[in-house]
């Protein structure tokens, strides 16, 4: 579990950081993109896509270590798979699959995204609306859980 845990938060991580950052640029620059439905789930696209290729390449030695794991003849710690690989080829070692990897992660993320912008396109939910939500469960959680007045 542990070598699970240690791949899939700096993927989860970088994916929605990169996807933020990216989009924000984006929408930044190309200000008509967040009226348009089509150029809106492109930018979404876009920023998946450049999430995935981030998170490719940051869980890459966690993917690697887990995979020498699962070839082990014999049960093999995270740390020792690890300081095998770097054994048998140095560091770079580490990053073996990448290249696969890059292709692969980056099509599921932004996959990820876009199907989600569907969504919510489809149920008219905007990003104004997400944040008035956020907005108010923050304050709830900051009252201790006591009934929040009007909006």
């Amino acid at each position: 579990m542990p070598p699970f845990v240690l791949k899939e938060i700096p993927f989860g991580v970088s994916k929605f950081f990169v996807f933020t950052l990216t989009t924000r640029f984006l929408f930044q620059t190309f200000p008509a993109a967040q009226e348009d439905v089509q150029l809106s789930l492109a930018v979404s696209l876009l920023g998946g896509m450049t999430g995935g290729l981030a998170a490719a390449i940051v869980s890459n030695p966690a993917d690697a270590t887990i995979s020498e794991m699962k070839k082990a003849k014999t049960k093999v710690s995270p740390l020792d798979a690890a300081k095998n690989l770097i054994n048998r080829g140095g560091y770079a070692n580490l990053m073996r699959g990448l290249p696969i990897r890059m292709l692969f992660y980056p099509l599921i993320v932004s996959m990820q995204f876009f199907v989600y912008d569907i969504v919510r396109l489809y149920l008219g939910v905007g990003a104004d609306d997400l944040k008035v939500y956020l907005d108010v469960l923050g304050s709830a959680l900051q009252d201790g859980g006591t009934t929040v007045g009007p909006v």
